[in-house]
């Protein structure tokens, strides 16, 4: 049976690294593609990758988990090579911290060994990526010491809220649309009104809209703000440039999706997997 390949949940570029693409998977592993690595070590594209840790004046001073293999090409497959999901496609990948013990091994070597000038290129680029990662780490360890680290989180999520809520009750005003409802009572075969709705909807609102627009978000809102008294609605705690425009265009996403559900179990499914299974939410300003 194949197993599982992690997949790419979030995904940018290191500028500092030769525009390097890196991707974090639903493993928690930071990595690069193996494709893009030649480049970040020479900033071009000549050679493969396996093929520079090969060299027996590097290998000494590499990992031996990374250690190259050859194959019948002679082309070297590095060690650690992963496979991940990347839209869909099938991409090997090369973790994070074993690309920077490679940088290591080359900085080494030149101290000790006799290079060529392709493998000093490549020293060249591997010390400008120690020291930029030596600057962020720096400051990771002096946050943790400190436990600026955890005020940094809170001061971050605070910020987080200001952006979407209100500081005062607003009034009450219309916000979430008829259709929204006469689909729930579609996909819950619902024979009632749509002005009197099952409490059970309820439920439904903060699975499909809230949740799903920013977890903290809708975690907030119902340890903080209960809806008292009962006239009260958590979208009068939004405010209005940020918070209920966000709101109002989730619920209209949810809308389209809705109508081409036969159930609301399929409404779910689908809205758990646009929102949801990547593990990220709609919203990615923070």
């Amino acid at each position: 049976m194949e197993s599982i390949k992690p997949k790419v949940i979030a995904s940018g570029v290191l500028e500092v690294f030769n525009d390097l693409p890196c991707y974090v998977l639903d493993d928690g592993q930071r990595i690069f593609r193996l494709s893009n690595l030649t480049k970040a070590l020479r900033g071009k594209e000549h050679g493969k990758f396996g093929n520079y840790l090969a060299a027996s004046n590097i290998q000494k001073y590499l990992p031996r988990r990374l250690i190259p293999l050859s194959d019948q090409d002679h082309d070297r497959v590095p060690q650690g090579a992963v496979e991940f999901l990347l839209n869909d496609k099938i991409e090997k990948g090369y973790n994070s911290e074993d690309f920077m013990d490679v940088c290591a091994a080359f900085i080494e070597a030149n101290n000790k060994e006799e290079l060529s000038s392709a493998q000093r290129e490549i020293v060249f680029n591997a010390q400008s990526y120690i020291l930029a990662c030596a600057k962020v780490g720096i400051t990771a360890l002096i946050d943790e010491a400190t436990g600026y680290q955890t005020l940094r989180e809170e001061n971050a999520l605070q910020l987080k809220l200001k952006f979407f809520l209100s500081d005062q009750l607003r009034d009450w005003e219309k916000t979430f649309p008829d259709e929204l409802w006469r689909q729930f009572g579609r996909l819950t075969n619902w024979k009632g009104s749509i002005h009197s709705r099952p409490q059970y909807w309820g439920k439904l609102v903060n699975e499909l809209i809230y949740d799903c627009i920013d977890k903290d978000l809708a975690k907030y809102l119902k340890e903080s703000k209960p809806m008292q008294p009962s006239n009260v609605r958590y979208h009068q705690w939004l405010n209005e440039n940020h918070g209920v425009r966000a709101l109002t265009e989730h619920i209209w996403q949810v809308v389209g999706m809705a109508r081409s559900c036969t159930s609301i179990n399929e409404l779910k499914e689908m809205v758990n997997k646009e929102f949801k299974s990547n593990g990220m939410t709609q919203l990615t300003l923070f």
